[in-house]
């Protein structure tokens, strides 16, 4: 009975100090508990962090390829520093003049004996070929003009025989639209048009006067300047497209615009703005608009058909960027390689009376080509993000008959600024920059329009 009573009495110990024990353990499994939820929350963070990080590195360190290849492009710098290999045979052949249409000269050389041997010559024929020449050197015309004036004794007051400038010495029309052309067609700067006008006819004209020359062309062109706008909104669309354009003497920004029609080549600029959408509604607000995704073409047109050929370009980018990784790579090839494939279909189906079947077709690879995948890098997952929120702008062009569907067109226009901008580095003033923009406008417009004969035509009297 003794044994019994003390057995019971320790495992009453025993029980008392499990049971505190077990109080501890529950207490500490909750603090570990908590402590593990912590740490768990906090992983999670981190690697969401981690994830965040690696997306914006490798947004970055294709920002920054980017900017290498602009700079310094694709090639290393050694094969743009080595010069080019000529090739080592020509074929006489291989290029062939256009025949001229009229001859200005016809020169007869006729053969009456053999000029090796002198003998008598028979079953002679006649061949003709064409030589193209320019009169070299050239001259400038100088003419003397000796106007007669007289005085009426009824209203007394001169008249002349033809009207007297201010000066002694002027210059002539012919030299002031030549100066304008010198200036536009050829992206030929002020000193630029000093220089080849002294060293070609030996004409002696100041910086001054040049710019007095092409503010006064600009002043008188101003009508045709606004019928171009008139013109480039009417049309079945209308292209977009700005770029950079320096004024010294900043008043309203250093940005250039430039508006195509659809139907024909006229083509409006419009230098020193801003980047607002209020300079669209100052060049004009056509029916359908045709641009690239910048913000300030959102929400202004009627009806907006978003460039296919900027993504285009920006998927072969990043698939050819060497900053992404290898195991995302291929994600981005094969998204750059059915864009491509789809944007090709559809140029190739433009113009022709597109099935429904073909409409959902295009627009169902389209989707499955913006569709997010877990390969897909930062710069592939901007690209896909902006494919899916303007899809419905991308297919403008399906309601619309007549709309193309890239903004080529005005990128084109925009490149002849852009290489005039090279060699003159902008305007001073934005009195300057307006009068770049009436006589580009102009003068450009009737070179592309007429190619053939938009020299004559601007020259011609009256014009």
């Amino acid at each position: 009975m003794r044994l019994i009573d003390e057995a019971i009495k320790q495992r009453l110990i025993r029980l008392r100090n499990l049971e505190l024990l077990y109080a501890k353990a529950r207490e500490r499994i909750a603090l570990l508990e908590a402590e593990n939820k912590r740490q768990k929350e906090r992983i999670a963070e981190l690697e969401k962090n981690d994830k965040d990080k690696g997306a914006k590195l490798e947004a970055l360190a294709f920002q920054l390829e980017q900017i290498k290849n602009k700079l310094f492009g694709k090639k290393p710098l050694v094969y743009r520093i080595l010069p080019k290999k000529e090739k080592t045979t020509r074929d006489s052949f291989s290029y062939h003049r256009p025949i001229p249409e009229h001859a200005t000269e016809a020169k007869s050389h006729p053969v009456n004996e053999c000029s090796q041997c002198h003998g008598a010559l028979n079953k002679k024929s006649t061949r003709s070929f064409f030589e193209e020449d320019i009169p070299l050197p050239l001259h400038k015309v100088v003419i003397k003009h000796e106007v007669e004036v007289g005085y009426c004794a009824a209203c007394r007051r001169q008249s002349s025989g033809y009207p007297i400038p201010s000066a002694t010495s002027v210059l002539g029309e012919r030299v002031k639209k030549y100066v304008c052309i010198l200036s536009i067609g050829s992206r030929l700067s002020h000193a630029e048009i000093q220089e080849h006008l002294r060293d070609v006819f030996g004409l002696s004209v100041s910086l001054g006067e040049i710019g007095n020359i092409l503010q006064t062309e600009a002043d008188r062109l101003r009508p045709e300047y606004q019928a171009l706008k008139e013109s480039v909104r009417a049309q079945t669309g209308t292209h977009y497209d700005e770029t950079g354009w320096k004024v010294q003497k900043e008043e309203q920004g250093k940005f250039a615009w430039v508006v195509a029609g659809t139907d024909n080549n006229d083509t409006v600029f419009s230098l020193g703005r801003s980047r607002g959408k209020g300079n669209i509604e100052d060049i004009g607000r056509g029916k359908v608009g045709i641009s690239d995704d910048y913000g300030a073409y959102k929400n202004v047109f009627p009806a907006h058909q978003l460039c296919w050929a900027h993504p285009q370009r920006k998927l072969r980018d990043v698939a050819e960027s060497g900053e992404i990784p290898e195991e995302k790579r291929e994600q981005c090839k094969n998204a750059y390689s059915q864009f491509s494939k789809l944007y090709k279909d559809i140029r190739q189906s433009l113009g022709n009376n597109i099935s429904p079947y073909l409409k959902r077709k295009f627009q169902t690879v389209f989707a499955h080509i913006a569709e997010s995948h877990t390969l897909d890098p930062a710069p592939l997952v901007k690209i896909k993000t902006a494919l899916r929120k303007n899809k419905e702008k991308y297919f403008t062009f399906l309601n619309h008959p007549g709309i193309p569907v890239d903004n080529n067109k005005a990128e084109r226009a925009l490149r002849h600024l852009v290489l005039k901008r090279r060699m003159s580095f902008g305007s001073k003033t934005q009195r300057g920059a307006e009068t770049t923009s009436v006589l580009a406008s102009v003068i450009l417009s009737l070179k592309w329009n007429d190619p053939e004969n938009w020299f004559r035509k601007y020259l011609k009297p009256g014009v």
